[in-house]
């Protein structure tokens, strides 16, 4: 499996994936906008709250890390989010909505999300709009 590490300097992996405080929602709780963050060297304040946005969402599938089998981290890798190059997953959907999309696995600490989406951006502070 082929993968390109995503947005490393500021969702990182230390040893333990990035804490999960809140998943966000969009579209009255349907559709998946995001999630908010501590890494694992942060401290747990408001300050350092850091946020991921997912754009163009598709597809998404959540596992606790207990029993994925295809975890892309290592207890050496810093990233925590890797755009699979050759994901034998995303070509399972019919692509005439997927044009502009890509799979993404997101580690958090306790919860790995795979998402088939079209961007994956960073922010600080709480996910807004």
């Amino acid at each position: 499996m082929r993968t390109r590490a995503v947005l490393e300097n500021v969702f990182y992996h230390d040893g333990r994936g990035p804490e999960l405080q809140c998943v966000r929602w969009g579209n009255n709780g349907v559709t998946l906008r995001g999630f908010e963050y501590y890494n694992p060297d942060d401290e747990y304040t408001d300050i350092n709250l850091k946020n991921i946005k997912i754009s163009g969402i598709q597809v998404y599938s959540m596992t606790t890390e207990e029993v994925h089998s295809k975890i892309l981290t290592t207890g050496e890798s810093r990233p925590a989010i890797f755009e699979v190059l050759n994901s034998g997953w995303l070509k399972t959907y019919h692509d005439k909505h997927l044009g502009n999309c890509k799979h993404y696995q997101i580690v958090f600490y306790d919860e790995i999300y795979d998402v088939i989406c079209e961007a994956i951006t960073a922010g600080t502070g709480k996910l807004k709009g």
